[in-house]
């Protein structure tokens, strides 16, 4: 058993999120799967209305309405169905079925994205969620930026290079480095993640990348979709090329925004050792995550369900209602046992994630030197939460 800074009683402690689960899982039925289809709908009347007035000129409708369908038809239909959170609801669609959505041909209809689907299941679904701050987990920005974090350059140079970093970072970071982490499973290599084989023409990796991430979304996306308001006229192209690429730089800053400080921050903690029982991985994946402000439907949708990050990681395969239902009982059970959770403004926490990615502070690794200092430290935090 893991030694933690204050005195939990970790048996009860599962006791009490196992219950919380169990009454979760109890009430899932038709009224979560009426929510997802509605969430759905409206992604598809995004996407439509978005197109619909791409050739009127470069506006914003057309911009945030792109934007707004690419975001969520991946933070919120996307991942929900991918840790399979609806395929057990009876009278659930067939294409609600983690082993459906999105593979084969239905890539096209699903989910067309710079990421390839099997490739962010491996590198999300198995490596982040059940690795969280560790060594094996391939989404910590504290590691991921060292390169910068040790780096003499001037702090406003580094704001720009995180700016540059969050304008492209979908399809130069995330897409190549989750399939470069499938490919490394089958091919039971253990390339870094900064390998220059994933950059150079010369290397195969580079060609995978190419044909699975970057060919499929670039020729139906920039190719495709603006070739076909040639019908209409070629001002008509080249104001919905417009506008849908004005709109992939908006998706790429407002899912970093979101997805990457979820585990960020001088207050999450990272792990030197992998949780040894149950309790002791749910305690990981409190204090290693980070919930925004929550709570209605609009307010979640535009952070993606992605502020109900603590609820997410502790139960991988709910519902998107449920993680609402789940958000006061979460606090109220670490609240009894006082484990840390840390619940702030989505902005708080990019300026948190800033700070550790240009090196000006550090995430703890837990449970860190057992002394009085480090339990007055964890109990402001508890207070704070």
């Amino acid at each position: 058993m893991r030694q933690t800074p204050l005195a939990i009683d970790l048996k009860a402690f599962a006791q009490d999120i196992d219950a919380l689960r169990s009454d979760l899982k109890q009430d899932t039925g038709a009224k979560d799967l009426a929510h997802f289809k509605k969430i759905e709908m409206l992604v598809w009347l995004f996407a439509l209305l978005g197109l619909a007035t791409a050739w009127l000129g470069p506006n914003p409708i057309s911009i945030i309405c792109l934007a707004a369908a690419s975001f969520a038809r991946w933070t919120i239909v996307t991942h929900h169905i991918s840790h399979r959170g609806y395929e057990k609801i009876p009278g659930a669609p067939k294409r609600y079925n983690s082993k459906t959505y999105a593979r084969g041909w239905r890539r096209i209809v699903d989910w067309l994205d710079w990421v390839d689907p099997a490739a962010w299941h491996h590198e999300h679904d198995v490596l982040h969620h059940y690795n969280l701050g560790e060594k094996g987990d391939p989404d910590v920005p504290q590691n991921n930026a060292n390169w910068m974090r040790n780096s003499k350059l001037p702090k406003p140079f580094k704001y720009l290079i995180i700016l540059f970093i969050s304008m492209v970072w979908k399809p130069l970071y995330y897409a190549p480095n989750t399939l470069n982490s499938l490919l490394n499973k089958e091919e039971k290599t253990d390339f870094a993640y900064a390998s220059l084989d994933l950059w150079s023409p010369l290397r195969k990796r580079f060609w995978q990348v190419m044909w699975r991430c970057w060919l499929p979304y670039t020729t139906f996306r920039f190719g495709v979709l603006p070739a076909l308001f040639l019908f209409i006229s070629p001002e008509a192209w080249a104001y919905a090329l417009i506008n849908i690429l004005i709109a992939e730089i908006v998706i790429n800053i407002w899912s970093y925004i979101v997805i990457v400080p979820n585990h960020a921050g001088d207050d999450i903690y990272v792990f030197d050792q992998h949780p040894s029982d149950r309790a002791n991985f749910y305690l990981n994946q409190i204090v290693g995550s980070v919930d925004y402000n929550c709570g209605g439907n609009l307010r979640d949708g535009l952070q993606g369900w992605l502020n109900y990050q603590v609820e997410h990681h502790v139960f991988p395969d709910l519902t998107v209602r449920q993680y609402q239902r789940a958000h006061e009982r979460m606090r109220e059970i670490c609240d009894k046992h006082k484990v840390p959770l840390v619940s702030e403004s989505i902005f708080k926490r990019v300026g948190k994630l800033t700070q550790i990615m240009t090196g000006a502070a550090t995430q703890p690794i837990w449970p860190g030197i057992l002394d009085t200092s480090l339990e007055n430290e964890v109990e402001k935090k508890v207070a704070n939460a």
